[in-house]
């Protein structure tokens, strides 16, 4: 049995940092500690996946940035969880539980920034919320994909071109990518490859949701028990 824990950066162990990086390596080429480390200490909470003797299976770490007065983004992080743990809700719920509590803290509106190179971790967002983008059939509201540029643009430069940010330094090693036909039949799945074609080489594709009860679906609602 496993379930997510949510700790602040500074709170994890030695044991548990290594862990983590191990785990990044197990599934993804060029990790390198000293990028790792880089990244992690940027972040604000770290949310693990762990068993019931504390040893970590999975991760993702979480920041917050302010775009305005009115509006701050949730910018999650590096996120792997190992593959006999694929499909379990419990790193989700932790994380959505721990958003919902910084965006209830929060005057205005809160918004997931998500970068993804991989399907599975934008499965998120259709399983878990009604309305994100991009997404498929839906065109981004303008207000919204100025945020995503504004981001895009101040975090990477000119290595963000059409909402994607370029090449990133790890990819996903390919014994992990499942990827076939039959997903290929998934609508979703099908517009992440349109708008990320690139995500074998790192390519992430820059993706925003707004963090709200009223924006959760129903099993968004059954995971969390609302």
């Amino acid at each position: 049995m496993v379930r997510g824990k949510v700790l602040r950066v500074c709170e994890l162990s030695e044991r548990q940092t290594e862990t983590m990086f191990r785990i990044m390596r197990e599934y993804y080429h060029n990790v390198l500690w000293e990028n790792f480390i880089g990244d992690l200490q940027k972040k604000l909470d770290v949310i693990l996946l762990c068993n019931e003797s504390g040893e970590v299976h999975g991760f993702t770490t979480l920041a917050i940035f302010s775009h305005d007065e009115n509006t701050q983004l949730l910018f999650s992080g590096d996120t792997v969880v190992k593959k006999e743990y694929w499909g379990a809700h419990d790193l989700s719920q932790a994380w959505i539980k721990n958003a919902l509590t910084h965006a209830e803290q929060f005057s205005g509106k809160t918004y997931w920034l998500l970068i993804t190179k991989g399907y599975k971790t934008y499965k998120y967002l259709h399983t878990f919320f009604n309305e994100f983008y991009p997404r498929a059939d839906t065109q981004t509201p303008p207000g919204l994909q100025e945020i995503m540029d504004i981001f895009g643009v101040a975090q990477f430069g000119e290595r963000y071109k059409n909402g994607v940010f370029a090449e990133g330094r790890d990819f996903l090693k390919e014994e992990f990518d499942d990827m076939d036909g039959s997903k290929l039949r998934d609508k979703n799945t099908a517009f992440f490859l349109e708008k990320n074609p690139g995500y074998k080489k790192g390519d992430e594709l820059v993706c925003l949701c707004e963090l709200s009860v009223d924006n959760i679906n129903k099993l968004g609602r059954r995971v969390l028990g609302r």
